[in-house]
């Protein structure tokens, strides 16, 4: 748990070279610095479903955007695999003696945006009118401008082609969900709770985007994701 990043998730192999992987939430994030920050709020998992200052908190999410927020990436994943996870492979003076150190890249991202509603008969009403009226009309060329593409998503290794579908899915009898897939990408649309409307953004694998993969593109990941959702 830190201070600042709350949960952190770190898989990391047992043989050289070390190869490891680092789970942030940026859900997480935002809550510890808006209780820093004096924001009440109430979350419901990964989602913010009552709060004292939705703008505040607005706010305080957009900091990740910012081009100092790979800095703080970078010092965070630092922070914890050094100290907590290759020490059990190299111990302090080997890491000196070697030089090791980790190069970090990104590989996979979530944005989100969550609508708040005062009435749960209000979202119903509204999200299962989109469902019906966009599902109608998602042809190709919606789906390459809704992405930013000017082509179809390429095959992957395998030469298998690339997912390109619109689905809606009920799990639950009061859950409806929308997604749209483009190869490594995906639109997510939801209801979280009884007033809380979800909308998200996945690039399963950054590559997809084509704007670099290293830590400091991290802010124009996000900016990519962000304009898939607002289209």
């Amino acid at each position: 748990m830190d201070p600042d990043w709350g949960h952190i998730t770190i898989k990391m192999s047992g043989h050289p070279p070390f190869g490891a992987q680092i789970i942030l939430n940026g859900h997480e994030y935002v809550a510890s610095q808006a209780r820093r920050s004096g924001i009440q709020f109430t979350k419901e998992g990964n989602c913010f479903t009552l709060l004292s200052s939705p703008a505040g908190l607005a706010k305080v999410a957009d900091t990740l955007f910012e081009s100092r927020t790979t800095g703080r990436l970078g010092q965070i994943c630092d922070r914890w695999i050094y100290s907590a996870c290759l020490c059990f492979a190299l111990d302090l003076q080997d890491q000196q003696r070697s030089g090791f150190r980790y190069e970090y890249s990104i590989y996979q991202v979530e944005y989100s945006r969550n609508l708040i509603f005062h009435l749960g008969g209000h979202m119903e009403l509204l999200f299962q009118a989109m469902v019906d009226r966009s599902r109608a009309r998602l042809n190709m060329k919606s789906l390459k401008t809704i992405f930013g593409r000017k082509g179809r998503p390429h095959r992957d290794r395998t030469g298998k082609a690339a997912r390109l579908e619109v689905v809606v899915e009920t799990p639950a009898y009061d859950l409806t969900i929308f997604k749209l897939h483009f190869g490594k990408l995906t639109l997510k649309a939801y209801t979280k709770g009884e007033r809380v409307l979800r909308f998200e953004a996945i690039v399963h694998n950054t590559a997809e985007l084509r704007c670099g993969r290293r830590l400091n593109r991290f802010p124009q990941i996000l900016t990519r994701l962000r304009d898939m959702l607002r289209r």
